[in-house]
Parts: C-alpha cells; structure tokens; sequence
C-alpha cells in the first residue's frame, strides 16, 4: 500500500514534531512481550505431544524407546520444556513425496 502525506498549512517542524510524538506514544503504549516460560517448565504428555504436533500415544512410546526424558511425580509423566524443545530439532519431519 502506498501512502502519500499531504501536508497544507504545516510547517515542517511541526509535522516532524506530531510524527515524533505519535511514534513516542506507540512505542509507550506498545503491548510488552509475554515472558518466556522456564526451559524446566514441566508440562504434561497432552501439552508435550501438542508442542511436538504428534499423538499422546507416539510421546508415550519415544518416552518407552529413551527418545524423550520423562519424569513421575504423584504417578503421572511429565515432560521438562527444555527436552521438548530438544525433540523438536531432533525429531524433524519430511514431507511426502507426491
């Protein structure tokens, strides 16, 4: 998109002057990032197989095989981020031949 600024009856300093403010009064009001969370953020097998794009049933056989840590607590398993996020550069899937 292009855009043109037509600028009748204003000087240029104070056009510049307006810009400056408005840039001033988005970059104040600019929404902050979300934290990241911690790398051993323990998340659950649902929240572990949605990260890697894969079923409940496949995170349970890579923790069966030793492909993906895995730690119990109270009786049930779960997954740091960080050995998540480790899965996801090791585990890259290819694409299908047509």
């Amino acid at each position: 998109m292009d855009s043109t600024i037509i600028s009748v009856g204003v000087a240029y300093a104070q056009l510049l002057e307006d810009v400056r403010a408005v840039i001033r009064h988005e970059l104040l009001n600019a929404p902050t990032p979300a934290a990241a969370p911690p790398a051993n953020d323990p998340l659950s097998i649902q929240e572990a197989a949605s990260m890697l794009g894969v079923t409940v049933q496949t995170v349970h056989e890579w923790k069966r095989l030793g492909l993906l840590k895995y730690h119990k607590l109270g009786g049930r398993s779960y997954v740091k981020r960080s050995d998540v996020m480790t899965a996801l550069q090791g585990f890259q899937r290819t694409k299908k031949s047509r």
